[in-house]
């Protein structure tokens, strides 16, 4: 049997109790070992205005993750210097992780772009995929039609038995709505609001004792 080793990537910008929660219920709900969650670096598709600096990041996710031996930091996208493509990250983590197959879990709205990421073709040559299907998340355009098409080719029930036809394969994943956003906590920062029960007592600490999301500059 397989130890799988699942990957929640993001901006964590900051990290809330909506990731930790989805980084909890996939760990449950398919047998993963422990999830690596890892901060973005430079991003393909986003600029960067109202981003907080990587070390910011790094540090209120490796607090977020305190305390669960299930949930590690991972710094591998922020130190790399170039765009951080998924197919990359990936393989990297193949090689830094040998004794694990990977778990790659996306939400809905990563899905219906994945058509534009590099070599997407190739992601299940690499790790497993995993949607994390939110109440209402199907309500959307959805993916393209080949892209829907190859999911369906490697659909599993299990990820720890192998498929006839491929190592990696793609699963569905429900999980629960929480309505927090990173967006929000900025905006509530901003505004002077509290962020509290919104994301972990020693991030909300980190955020004011560095003066992030006050304004659309962040402190470097």
């Amino acid at each position: 049997m397989s130890r799988l080793l699942g990957i929640l990537g993001g901006a964590f910008n900051p990290p809330h109790f909506g990731h930790l929660r989805a980084a909890l219920e996939a760990r449950e709900g398919l047998g993963l070992e422990k999830v690596l969650l890892m901060p973005s670096g430079r991003h393909p598709f986003k600029g960067s205005d109202l981003l907080a600096d990587a070390r910011h990041r790094l540090a209120m996710t490796g607090l977020a993750c305190a305390g669960d031996a299930g949930l590690e930091l991972c710094d591998i996208e922020t130190v790399r210097s170039t765009t951080a493509f998924t197919v990359d990250t990936l393989t990297q983590l193949a090689a830094r992780f040998p004794a694990y197959a990977p778990v790659f879990l996306l939400g809905s709205d990563l899905l219906n772009e994945l058509h534009l990421w590099k070599s997407w073709r190739s992601l299940l040559d690499l790790a497993h995929l995993c949607q994390m299907m939110r109440p209402g998340s199907a309500a959307g355009p959805g993916p393209s039609r080949e892209v829907e098409e190859w999911l369906h080719r490697h659909r599993r029930t299990d990820l720890r038995t192998a498929s006839p036809d491929s190592r990696f394969g793609f699963v569905q994943l429900p999980i629960t709505q929480l309505t927090i956003s990173s967006s929000d906590i900025r905006s509530r920062v901003q505004s002077g609001r509290s962020i509290r029960f919104l994301t972990a007592e020693s991030v909300v600490d980190y955020i004011h004792d560095h003066g992030l999301y006050r304004n659309n500059v962040q402190a470097p």
